[in-house]
């Protein structure tokens, strides 16, 4: 098991690993909104720290819910896909978090001032780490190391590599929402209830239209597809079906954002799926209407 000390090491060399491939000029240019700038600067130190953070810090939450006290010998478990314990949501809940961590990492060090190919090496190399990382340390544990698991991380994060050299795959966003029944809580345990969790595919209607009929849909309106579990108590015992929603989301990067921390903000922000009207299919249910569906 890593130690603390062995923990700081890592983040230590990660830090100064980032910034050394910057070279010492003064050029800079914009990038997807972004300030790139070829100098070492404030902002690319800082970058560089939250990102480390972030990686570490995901790591020893990840150790502290569910590997501490755990002393089994390496091994490999078999799960299935969409017809596993949880319907496939867990599978799904790995490829958005790798889609969302390769997207984060990437905006945040694009708002420190890299350029575009380091953005894109640094964030796909860390979110590959990361993802190796817990199966690893679920193959030291109970849960075991799941190949069915890692193959969606890297679907995730596959995806999001395609969609910064293809545009046109931007226009197919992935997003989240995660509504508990019994409320927020800090630290969260997104594991704890499937239920609770959709996983949606956005579509961007207004930029696959035709130009001429682009005035007619707003830039921020996009449709939605999710797919979630409802579980539910029958004969004494909970009963797990599959789930569908089809509604509208809201595009928040159609609006223009001038400050940069704020531009960051907003493209973190617009990979969860906010309140929007939709129609729930639980199994032999009779579909659900929601004005601002929360989940």
């Amino acid at each position: 098991m890593i130690t603390t000390r062995q923990w700081k090491v890592i983040a230590i060399l990660f830090l100064l690993a980032v910034p050394s491939g910057v070279t010492a000029q003064d050029s800079v240019s914009v990038n997807e909104g972004f300030i790139q700038t070829d100098s070492l600067s404030a902002k690319k130190v800082i970058a560089s720290g939250v990102v480390g953070g972030l990686l570490v810090g995901s790591l020893v939450s990840s150790y502290f819910d569910w590997w501490k006290g755990s002393n089994e010998p390496f091994h490999i478990v078999h799960e299935g896909v969409f017809n596993d314990y949880s319907l496939g949501v867990d599978k799904l809940g790995h490829m958005y978090t790798s889609y969302f961590y390769f997207h984060t990492f990437r905006n945040i060090m694009l708002w420190g001032g890299y350029g575009r190919s380091a953005a894109l090496w640094w964030s796909a190399g860390t979110t590959a780490f990361f993802a190796v990382s817990i199966e690893i340390g679920d193959g030291l544990s109970p849960f075991g190391f799941s190949f069915e698991d890692l193959a969606f991380n890297m679907a995730g994060l596959g995806y999001g590599i395609l969609q910064t050299e293809f545009p046109f795959l931007r226009n197919f966003a992935l997003k989240w929402s995660y509504v508990p029944r019994t409320g927020y809580r800090w630290p969260p345990h997104f594991t704890d209830n499937y239920d609770w969790h959709t996983y949606w595919l956005a579509v961007n209607v207004h930029n696959l239209l035709p130009e001429a009929w682009r005035k007619y849909w707003p830039a921020f309106l996009n449709v939605a597809v999710g797919y979630g579990v409802d579980d539910y108590a029958a004969n004494g015992k909970v009963v797990r079906t599959r789930e569908v929603a089809v509604g509208l989301d809201f595009n928040l990067e159609a609006f223009q954002i001038d400050n940069q921390e704020i531009l960051l903000l907003q493209k973190i922000v617009n990979m969860i799926h906010l309140p929007a009207p939709a129609v729930k299919f639980t199994g032999e249910k009779e579909p659900r209407y929601y004005l601002f569906s929360l989940d």
